[in-house]
C-alpha cells in the first residue's frame, strides 16, 4: 500500500430506562432500575469523560438519551430519592468496611466500594442533581455528541398508524430541543428497529442519521454507510466489534477475572434470618423483598455456582488488556478493509472512496452496571484510539454526526424492516406471550387518530378538553414502550409489564370516554379530576399535543431511488382552475432578497398551469399600478408614507392597510378568490383581514425568521415585535409552507406549530442560460470587477471565486474573506468577486482592503449581470451562518458552476458533500480555504461535481413539479375549509 488510508471507529452508547416513576413514598423495585443505572453507569460515565477532558485526551463518543430517561433525570422527586439512595449506599459501604475489617479477600474490595460511593455522592452534589445540564456541558466540549430516541422507546416497525409513528419521533425531537436547546441531528431507533415508513418523518424532522443492524445491508459492506430514501445516513452495526462485547460465549464481560453480577450480599447475607438479616434489612425493599445492593465480592470464575473472590486490581489489568485487544482488532480490521479496497476499484478524482467507519453501539447500562469494569475498558479504548496508528492505516475515533457531516454517504439503498433483536426482526416484541398487546395498541392508535381528526380545530375546545386529549396521547405512548413486551419475552417481572400495559390502555380509554361525555357540570368535574390525577402521576412529555396524531400534511416524499417524487398530476381535470391571491411586499422589479424571485417564479408557473393568479405588492418606481406579466395579474399598491419617513413597523402597518383596501376593491369588482397565500410576516395584517372578512383559507409561507437572522437573539423591541408577528402569522394560517426541513424544525420550535400543519416545499430555479453579451454600464462594471480588461489575448484567465447575496452578517462573507489569505498562498492569481449590497458593505470592504485587487465588490447586479457572473465564475462560495433555503446555490448549480456551501439550514439539503458540491461547517475558515484550493487546483473534479449538480437541479427543483405540489396543497386546504370535517391527506391518498 503506497499511502496511508484514514479509517474511523464510532462508539455509541444508548442510554435508556423505561418510565418507572411512581408516586409512592417508598422506593419500588422499578425505581431501583433507574437509581442503579445512574449510580453504576451514568455518573461513572461523566467521571470518565471529565477525566479525559482534564488530561487533554481527544475522544469522540455518541450518546443517545431517551425521553423517558431525560424525564426521570429532571424529576425533582426522583432526584431527592436518588440522593437518598446514594447516601444509603455510602452508609452501607461504611458498615461493610467495618464488617469486613481485616478480611483477607474482601476487606480491600469493601474499602474500594466506600471510596467509590462517597466519590459519586460528592459528584452528584456538585452537579446539584442536574445530570442533563452536565451532559449539555460535555456536549459543548465537542467530544460528546448527543442524539435522541423515540418518545417512549416504541418498537417502530409494529406501530400501525403513520400518525402514531410520526408522533413518537416528533415528540422525541421536541423533548430533546427542550432539554438541549437545539434539535438532534440523529436518532437511535429503539432496538435498531427500522421500517421504511420512518423515512419521510426522518427527513421532515431533520434526523440525518441512524443505526441499523448489519443484516439490513443485505451483503453490502457494513463499513460504508448507505444513503436512504430520505437522504439520511444509515450506519450498520459492526458484528465483529459487537461480538467482542456482547457475545455470551466470547465477549469480554464474561472473563473469569471480572466481577460476578449475580453474587450480591442482598441474596448472600441472612439467608436464615438472624443478625445478618437485621443488618441487611434497611437496604432492601420496604416489604423485605431481596434485591441487588451493589455490594458484590466474587468474580465470574467459571460456569458453575462456585465463585472465587474478586480482585479489583486483577480485573482492572484485564480491562486494559481487553481494551488494547479491541483497539488492535479495529486497526487490523481497517487495514484489511483498506487492502480490499486497494485491490478493487478506487473512486474517481472528484469522488474519492469514502473512508471506512466501524460502528460500535452498546447499551450504556452495560458499562458499570452489568459489566462492572466496563468504564475502565471504555476509557482505555478511547485513550487507545487517540493514539492508534499503523503503518498502513490512520485510525481516529469519531461521532456518528461528525462522520456523516464530513463524508456524506454516496451509495443509495432501500433497506428492509429489521432490528438487532433475536431473529433480526420483531420476534422478541411479537411472540405468543405478547401477541395480545398489539391489537390493544392498534385499537388505541385508531381511536386517538379519529379523535384528533374530529377535534382538528383546537379553538373549539376548552383548555381542560385539550389537556385530556394530550394526556390520552401520553398514556398511549407509555403503553407503546418496547420495554413491556421485552419483559414479557424475557419472563422476568411479567406481572409488572402486564400491569403497565393494561393500566395505560385503561386510562387512555377512560379519558376519551369521559371526554366524550362531558355534557354537564358533574361530568366536567369528573374529567378534571381524572386528568389532574394522571398528569400528576406521569409528569412526562410536557409539550406533547394530541394534534401530532392528525394525518400528515401534503409534503414531498422520496421514491426508492432517494429522489424527490411528485406523483400528483398537474392536468386541469385533476386540480380544477383556482383563483389565488398572493400577498408579498416585494415582487420584481422591487427585489430585496430571494422572496421576490420565489414568489414571481411560483406565480408564473401556476398561471402557466391554467390558474388565475393575483399578486398584491408594493408599487415600485417606473411601474404601472396594474399589469399582466407572464400571465400573472400584478397589483402594485402605493403606500402614502415611505419607510424612511416612518418607523419601519409603522410603515408596514400602513402597507397592510393599503393592501386590504386594494383587495376589497377587487372583490367589489367581482373578483372572488379561492385561497390567500401570504409570504412572510410583513403581510400578516392583510392576510388575517382576508381570512376573516372574506372567509378564505389562509396558507402562509415562512421564508425566514427574525430569530434565525439574528442567530437566536431577540434583543431590540423591533426584533421582538417582528418575532411576535411571525408567530401570529404561523398560528393564524390554516397551513404553513416552509422551504426546507431545516426551516420546518425552526418554525416548529419557535412558534409551536405541529408537524402536521406544515408542508416542506423547496424553492425552485428557472433554467439559467448564458446571456448574450451586451454593452450596458453594469456589464462594463462587472467586466472591470472581473479584471478581464487587463488580461491580454492568449493569457490564461484568472480563477474567479464568486459570492452573490445580501451583505449581512448571517451570509458569512467575512468568513470567505478571511479564507482568502490561505487561498492566495496556494492560488495567487485567484480573484474573489462579491456581488450584492447591504448594511455590512463598508465593514466588509475594510476587511478586504489588504487584499487589494484580489477582492472586488460589484454592488447590486441585475439578472443579466448575475447570470454572466455565475457562468464566468470558476467556483461559487456561499459560507452562510444562517440560510433558510439558499436559492442562489440553486442558481449556481443551474448555471453549471461548482460550489461550496456551509453545512447549515437549507443549504445542507441542497448540496450533497462530494457528490454535487462541497459542504463545510459554518464558520470553519480553515476547511473552507482547503476546499476552495482543492477545487481550483482540480478543475476536472470540480466539473464533475457541477455536472451532477445540474442533473439534480433539473430533476428535483424544477418549477413544474414544485407548482404541482403547491396546487395540490391549495386544493386540499380549500377542500378542508369547505368541509369542516375535512382533513389533510398524504399525497398518496390524494391521487387515489
Amino acid at each position: 500500500m503506497s499511502t496511508n488510508v484514514h479509517g474511523y471507529v464510532a462508539l455509541l452508547l444508548h442510554a435508556h430506562i423505561p418510565y418507572v416513576r411512581h408516586d409512592e413514598a417508598d422506593i419500588t423495585l422499578e425505581e431501583r432500575w433507574f437509581f442503579e443505572a445512574v449510580v453504576d453507569s451514568y455518573l461513572p460515565l461523566i467521571e470518565m469523560m471529565d477525566r479525559l477532558l482534564e488530561e487533554g485526551v481527544p475522544y469522540a463518543l455518541t450518546l443517545s438519551l431517551s425521553p423517558p430517561l431525560l424525564a426521570m433525570l429532571e424529576d425533582a422527586g426522583l432526584q431527592k430519592r436518588l440522593r437518598k439512595h446514594l447516601a444509603s449506599l455510602c452508609e452501607l459501604a461504611q458498615r461493610e468496611v467495618i464488617r469486613l475489617w481485616g478480611h483477607a479477600e474482601f476487606g480491600a474490595t469493601a474499602r474500594l466500594y466506600a471510596d467509590r460511593y462517597h466519590r459519586l455522592l460528592a459528584l452528584y452534589d456538585r452537579l446539584r442533581g442536574d445530570l442533563i445540564g452536565k451532559f449539555r456541558s460535555l456536549r459543548s466540549s465537542g467530544c460528546l455528541e448527543l442524539i435522541t430516541c423515540a418518545a417512549t422507546h416504541a418498537f417502530l416497525p409494529l406501530v400501525k398508524n403513520d400518525a402514531a409513528l410520526r408522533a413518537q419521533l416528533e415528540a422525541a425531537v421536541q423533548e430533546f430541543r427542550r432539554h438541549f436547546g437545539s434539535a438532534p441531528a440523529g436518532i437511535w431507533l429503539p432496538e435498531c428497529g427500522y421500517t421504511p415508513a420512518v423515512e419521510p418523518h426522518l427527513e421532515a424532522l431533520g434526523l440525518r442519521y441512524f443505526v441499523v443492524d448489519a443484516h439490513a445491508y443485505a451483503g453490502a459492506p457494513t463499513s460504508v454507510p448507505l444513503r436512504t430514501p430520505s437522504g439520511a445516513c444509515a450506519f450498520a452495526r459492526d458484528l465483529d466489534a459487537g461480538a467482542q462485547v456482547w457475545s455470551a460465549e466470547s465477549g469480554y464481560p464474561g472473563d473469569p477475572d471480572y466481577r460476578e453480577y449475580y453474587r450480591d450480599i442482598g441474596f448472600d447475607l441472612g439467608a436464615n434470618g438472624g443478625a445478618e438479616w437485621e443488618y441487611l434489612k434497611p437496604y432492601v425493599l420496604p416489604d423485605g423483598a431481596r434485591i441487588h445492593t451493589g455490594f458484590k465480592y466474587y468474580r465470574v470464575t467459571g460456569t458453575g455456582d462456585a465463585k472465587a473472590p474478586y480482585h479489583p486490581a486483577q480485573a482492572a489489568q484485564k480491562a486494559q488488556q481487553h481494551a488494547e485487544h479491541f483497539v488492535a482488532s479495529r486497526v487490523a480490521q481497517l487495514r484489511r478493509l483498506a487492502e480490499e479496497r486497494e485491490a478493487g476499484v478506487g473512486g474517481s478524482a472528484a469522488q474519492p472512496p469514502q473512508p471506512p467507519v466501524i460502528v460500535c453501539p452498546y447499551d450504556a447500562e452495560l458499562f458499570g452496571h452489568w459489566w462492572h469494569e466496563g468504564h475502565q475498558w471504555l476509557e482505555a479504548v478511547l485513550r487507545g484510539l487517540a493514539a492508534a496508528r499503523s503503518d498502513r492505516v490512520v485510525v481516529s475515533a469519531t461521532t456518528l454526526g461528525g462522520y456523516a457531516a464530513a463524508h456524506a454517504p454516496t451509495p443509495a439503498a432501500v433497506l428492509p424492516e429489521s432490528s438487532w433483536g433475536r431473529g433480526g426482526y420483531a420476534e422478541v416484541w411479537l411472540q405468543p406471550r405478547s401477541q395480545w398487546v398489539h391489537p390493544l395498541l392498534h385499537a388505541a392508535e385508531d381511536r386517538l387518530v379519529l379523535a384528533a381528526l374530529k377535534h382538528r380545530k383546537t379553538e373549539l375546545l376548552s383548555p381542560l378538553q385539550i389537556r385530556a386529549l394530550n394526556q390520552a396521547a401520553r398514556e398511549l405512548m407509555l403503553a407503546q414502550s418496547s420495554d413491556w413486551t421485552f419483559i414479557l419475552d424475557a419472563e422476568t417481572v411479567t406481572h409488572y409489564a402486564v400491569k403497565r400495559i393494561e393500566t395505560h390502555i385503561a386510562s387512555f380509554h377512560k379519558l376519551l370516554d369521559t371526554f366524550e361525555n362531558d355534557t354537564d357540570i358533574f361530568s366536567i368535574r369528573k374529567l378534571s379530576e381524572l386528568v389532574t390525577a394522571l398528569e400528576r402521576k406521569s409528569p412526562f412529555l410536557p409539550e406533547v399535543h394530541y394534534r401530532l396524531y392528525q394525518p400528515a400534511a401534503v409534503s414531498f416524499f422520496r421514491d426508492s431511488s432517494g429522489e424527490l417524487s411528485t406523483p400528483v398530476p398537474s392536468q386541469p381535470d385533476t386540480v380544477p382552475p383556482m383563483r389565488i391571491l398572493m400577498l408579498a411586499w416585494e415582487y420584481p422589479p422591487h427585489v430585496i432578497g430571494g422572496l421576490a424571485r420565489a414568489v414571481n417564479d411560483l406565480s408564473v408557473q401556476l398561471a402557466a398551469a391554467g390558474h388565475e393568479i393575483h399578486v398584491v405588492t408594493c408599487l415600485a418606481p417606473d411601474c404601472s399600478p396594474y399589469e399582466r406579466l407572464d400571465g400573472v395579474h400584478v397589483h402594485r399598491v402605493e403606500v402614502l408614507s415611505t419607510p424612511e419617513s416612518l418607523h419601519f413597523l409603522d410603515w408596514v402597518f400602513q402597507m397592510n392597510l393599503a393592501f386590504s383596501d386594494k383587495i376589497l376593491r377587487l372583490c367589489a369588482q367581482g373578483v372572488q378568490f379561492d385561497i390567500v397565500h401570504a409570504h412572510d410576516w410583513l403581510v400578516y395584517y392583510a392576510a388575517k383581514e382576508c381570512k376573516d372578512a372574506l372567509q378564505l383559507p389562509l396558507l402562509a409561507t415562512i421564508h425566514a425568521t427574525e430569530s434565525g437572522r439574528n442567530m437566536g437573539k431577540l434583543d431590540t423591541p423591533v426584533q421582538k415585535r417582528i418575532h411576535a408577528l411571525e408567530h401570529k402569522l404561523a398560528n393564524e394560517a390554516d397551513h404553513v409552507v416552509v422551504c426546507s426541513p431545516y426551516m420546518q424544525q425552526e418554525v416548529m420550535h419557535l412558534f409551536h406549530i405541529p408537524f402536521h400543519k406544515m408542508t416542506h416545499i423547496p424553492n425552485g430555479v428557472m433554467p439559467f442560460r448564458v446571456p448574450a453579451a451586451c454593452d450596458s454600464t453594469s456589464n462594463r462594471k462587472l467586466s472591470q470587477a472581473l479584471s478581464l480588461s487587463s488580461v491580454s489575448p492568449g493569457d490564461a484567465l484568472p480563477p474567479i471565486l464568486a459570492f452573490l447575496g445580501r451583505l449581512v452578517y448571517e451570509k458569512g462573507v467575512h468568513i470567505l474573506i478571511s479564507a482568502m489569505q490561505t487561498v492566495l498562498k496556494e492560488c495567487p492569481a485567484a480573484r474573489l468577486v462579491i456581488a450584492g449590497t447591504g448594511p455590512e458593505l463598508e465593514a466588509l470592504q475594510q476587511l478586504a482592503a489588504p487584499f487589494g485587487d484580489h477582492i472586488r465588490f460589484t454592488g447590486f447586479l441585475g439578472e443579466t449581470d448575475k447570470s454572466l457572473l455565475l457562468h464566468r465564475a470558476d467556483l461559487c462560495v456561499f459560507p452562510s451562518l444562517y440560510e433558510p433555503f439558499g436559492l442562489v446555490a440553486l442558481e449556481a448549480m443551474a448555471s453549471g458552476t461548482p460550489l461550496i456551501v456551509s453545512d447549515t439550514g437549507g443549504l445542507s439539503g441542497i448540496v450533497e458533500h462530494g457528490i454535487n458540491g462541497y459542504k463545510v461547517p459554518p464558520g470553519d475558515v480553515g476547511l473552507l480555504a482547503s476546499h476552495i484550493v482543492q477545487l481550483l487546483q482540480n478543475p476536472a473534479a470540480a466539473a464533475e461535481l457541477a455536472a451532477d449538480a445540474l442533473i439534480k437541479v433539473r430533476d428535483r427543483f424544477g418549477w413544474e413539479q414544485i407548482g404541482a405540489i403547491t396546487l395540490s396543497t391549495y386544493a386540499t386546504l380549500i377542500s378542508a375549509h369547505e368541509e369542516p370535517s375535512g382533513i389533510f391527506l398524504h399525497q398518496k391518498e390524494i391521487i387515489k
